[in-house]
């Protein structure tokens, strides 16, 4: 899915109307909120661990402001004298033991085994601190650096894609502070970690929930699209009943994003028109009307982009498919298939395009 500013907008209007409003499983965070995180005790030791593998003390400064000034920066190996310094101030013993360690990590690297990075990737992941080693070798020198550093919490993905197949552990990460590559995409950089914005949930499930309850949502936006009668017409049809509703749109982010990272990991495929056919052939595959409604909101967008032309394609795959030329000027007439036939026309582009890149 695309982030949307107008989602963050819309849902903060809906809270003010109907006072608190709690995600699934997720806590909605404010700037405040973010700012006490990183000043935990685990916030801090994220922050100095940053500071001394990437040289960088923006969060250090977050803590608390210019206390490493571009002046120390100027200093040769300021950032070992700094994360030193850091240590003193551990009281917790356990604590300090790893947080030595890492030190010991950096400064040499060569005295470390894979196996026990590993190990202290997953005790920081205790921490909420998700992080990467990686080896370097260089001109006879050896160094250990981060692939990635994130403050936060991540959750293993146990919702299996319906039409594709992968042994690869999935989390979903929730950012503790603002990182820049968060707030554009709910996809990541990273081969086994998707981001679902819980702003973005929540705002489907209560526009989808207000139109089965018959309330007026005509200025609202689902997916991003203003809400039309194929969208109202769509969602209704997608939940019989309101017990489920919260947990489906949750599911169909999570297998939009499954389908980007797996055309990703196993195709070496970034192609983003295939990513978005393929990721609404495997939502209406999973659930076919709520994954009707999001393609009707990607052919509602104004411009002409990935999402769009992915939609027209899949249009004109239909209209092919079932004989009626007159899906193309009305493609609301899709909505009248049965979700057997849906299914069936979502499993065959799906099968259809991952051939065109050589899987069979």
């Amino acid at each position: 899915m695309i982030h949307f500013a107008a989602k963050a907008v819309i849902l903060s209007f809906l809270i003010l109307a109907n006072g608190n409003i709690e995600p699934p499983e997720i806590e909605m965070r404010d700037s405040y909120s973010e700012l006490r995180s990183i000043k935990n005790v685990n916030g801090k030791f994220y922050a100095y661990i940053v500071l001394l593998f990437n040289e960088n003390p923006h969060f250090v400064n977050l803590i608390q402001k210019d206390s490493i000034p571009l002046k120390l920066m100027s200093q040769e190996g300021f950032h070992i004298n700094e994360y030193r310094q850091y240590l003193k101030t551990i009281g917790d013993k356990n604590l300090r033991l790893i947080a030595e360690e890492i030190l010991s990590i950096y400064l040499e690297p060569s005295r470390v085994q894979d196996a026990r990075l590993r190990e202290i990737e997953q005790i920081l992941v205790d921490r909420n601190i998700i992080l990467q080693f990686s080896r370097e070798r260089f001109s006879g020198m050896e160094k250990i650096s981060l692939d990635y550093s994130i403050f936060g919490k991540r959750n293993l993905i146990t919702i299996k894609h319906p039409l594709m197949k992968s042994a690869e552990k999935i989390y979903n990460i929730q950012p503790y502070i603002y990182y820049d590559e968060f707030s554009t995409s709910n996809s990541t950089f990273y081969y086994n970690m998707i981001y679902i914005n819980p702003i973005e949930v929540e705002n489907d499930y209560l526009i989808a929930k207000r139109i089965i309850g018959g309330e007026n949502v005509s200025s609202y936006f689902f997916v991003g699209s203003r809400i039309t009668s194929d969208i109202r017409s769509c969602l209704i049809k997608a939940f019989p009943g309101k017990e489920s509703i919260k947990d489906e749109i949750w599911k169909m982010f999570v297998i939009h994003e499954l389908t980007h990272k797996f055309l990703n990991n196993t195709f070496n495929n970034y192609d983003q028109v295939m990513g978005e056919e393929l990721s609404l052939c495997s939502t209406i595959y999973s659930n076919p009307y709520l994954g009707l409604s999001v393609l009707y909101s990607y052919f509602n967008y104004n411009s002409i982009n990935p999402h769009r032309i992915a939609v027209m394609n899949i249009i004109k795959f239909i209209s092919e498919k079932t004989g009626r030329e007159e899906i193309m000027t009305n493609p609301g007439l899709i909505k009248s298939l049965k979700p057997s036939e849906l299914k069936n026309l979502a499993r065959e582009y799906f099968d259809l395009k991952l051939k065109a890149i050589g899987h069979e």
